[in-house]
């Protein structure tokens, strides 16, 4: 294994695989405890889908649970549906820590944040069935959506993989024009 090391107890060492384990497990644990902790508050301080009160500039605090995914997207009622969506994200989830332990740089930092975000929502379908929400996105009178911490470690994680693979695709383009020029 990675981690195999009899002295590797997440001390830094250089390079080596502690700490290249550590990293993904440092921001998986620290970004869905952070929105776990923060669901606990709005499930136990905001009234449910109360009026909004007013946050920062274009976010107001709004409690509402979401039954689905994404915009409350595969929304399904019964037990089997809710379990069977449990268990998809959960699956997605895995693979996604998979993903991040085996990736490097920044690439496994955006991996480690989605990660962090779709595990703190999984556990908190497996609590109660649905996803917390609490932070309404607003533009005037017009409300969009209602969103989670663990979403902006989805979306975070999302924009900074494309820009990975954008980095990428433009170091190879590159490479491969100054090997044409030798």
């Amino acid at each position: 294994g990675v981690v195999d090391h009899p002295r590797c107890a997440f001390r830094p060492q250089t390079g080596g695989p502690c700490m290249k384990m550590a990293w993904p497990i440092l921001i998986i644990a620290f970004g869905a405890a952070l929105d776990l902790a923060a669901k606990l508050w709005a499930r136990a301080s905001l009234e449910p889908y109360g009026a909004a009160t007013e946050f920062l500039p274009f976010v107001a605090l709004r409690l509402t649970f979401n039954h689905g995914v994404s915009f409350s997207l595969l929304s399904f009622e019964g037990e089997i549906a809710r379990l069977t969506l449990l268990l998809a994200t959960a699956a997605l989830t895995a693979s996604f820590a998979l993903w991040a332990f085996r990736s490097q740089g920044l690439e496994r930092i955006a991996a480690s944040s989605i990660v962090a975000g779709a595990l703190a929502n999984v556990i908190d379908r497996a609590v109660y069935g649905t996803v917390t929400d609490y932070l309404d996105l607003h533009f005037g009178a017009w409300h969009p959506f209602v969103f989670n911490l663990a979403d902006v470690w989805i979306t975070a994680g999302a924009i900074l993989l494309v820009f990975c693979q954008f980095s990428r695709k433009q170091s190879n383009v590159a490479v491969r024009n100054s090997s044409k020029t030798t």
